[in-house]
């Protein structure tokens, strides 16, 4: 018995601590490498940890991010504008190309000339008045609907146009109209701000060119603003207008007593139609 555990004991203390030694060799290798790498690594510290970025570093890139920030806003904020002028602009040609289709129809209706009747009282002539350049009124042809009490539908009507305030305005005048009795029938037209109502606004200008005859028309002669006691040749509209933001812009400057010229000339857009009258012959024509 004493012979078989004293086998089982180491044969000296050297022996045991070679064992160890060769045991732990490979794991005091792995610690010197990962040393000697720590050691020769330029992006670690001396703990042998990766280090953060710099303050510089933080600076530069949020400087960068905030340049494209900037950039993208202004990007956005151009098309933003553009998508802004151009559905004014938009809305602006339909509404100038409304109204003129509107003036043409009730000019293309307009009666003017002798009246054919029996007895010598009341007036003569349908009137075609021109106010001035820019106030048209005249006759029209018209069959209103019969209103409760009534017993006969309205034949003529009297059409104005004019501005005001930026404002295309317009008038149908049926129940007052003495067109029959007064050749004058136009001059009463009442106050002004209780009078009709408007086409379109954001109007800079309008003017009627009327032409009394084709010498006329082939000469470029106006008309002079006067009382017609027949329908002219043609006439000619011409309508001036800006954008809604065009038109506060030179509201503004109008305020503020600066001359709108060069405004006018960049911004402002024109529009024009010809209106011949099918009724020009009249009584002429049987």
């Amino acid at each position: 018995m004493k012979s078989t555990i004293h086998s089982l004991r180491p044969a000296s203390t050297g022996g045991l601590r070679s064992l160890v030694r060769f045991s732990l060799r490979p794991l005091f290798s792995t610690v010197h490498g990962l040393r000697s790498t720590a050691r020769f690594s330029p992006q670690s510290t001396a703990y042998g940890l990766q280090s953060a970025f710099t303050l510089i570093e933080v600076l530069v890139a949020m400087t960068v991010l905030a340049v494209l920030v900037l950039m993208v806003a202004n990007i956005f904020q151009s098309s933003s504008a553009a998508w802004n002028i151009g559905t004014q602009k938009a809305d602006m040609n339909t509404a100038a190309r409304a109204a003129l289709d509107y003036m043409a129809r009730e000019l293309e209706s307009a009666v003017a000339g002798p009246i054919d009747k029996v007895g010598g009282g009341g007036a003569n002539y349908f009137t075609f008045r021109q106010q001035s350049l820019d106030d048209l009124r005249f006759l029209t042809m018209v069959q209103d609907p019969k209103k409760d009490g009534e017993n006969t539908y309205r034949s003529l009507m009297g059409s104005y146009f004019w501005i005001e305030n930026n404002k295309l305005r317009y008038c149908r005048k049926t129940a007052s109209l003495d067109c029959y009795a007064n050749e004058s029938w136009y001059s009463d037209r009442g106050p002004q701000e209780n009078f009709g109502d408007y086409l379109i606004t954001n109007v800079l200008d309008v003017q009627y060119f009327v032409y009394t005859n084709e010498a006329a028309l082939t000469n470029g002669t106006i008309a002079p603003n006067a009382t017609h006691y027949q329908l002219p040749m043609c006439v000619d509209i011409a309508l001036e207008m800006l954008s809604d933001d065009d038109m506060r812009k030179y509201n503004d400057l109008k305020n503020k007593g600066i001359d709108t010229t060069s405004f006018e000339a960049r911004n402002a857009k024109l529009y024009s139609t010809r209106v011949y009258f099918p009724n020009r012959v009249g009584y002429g024509a049987r």
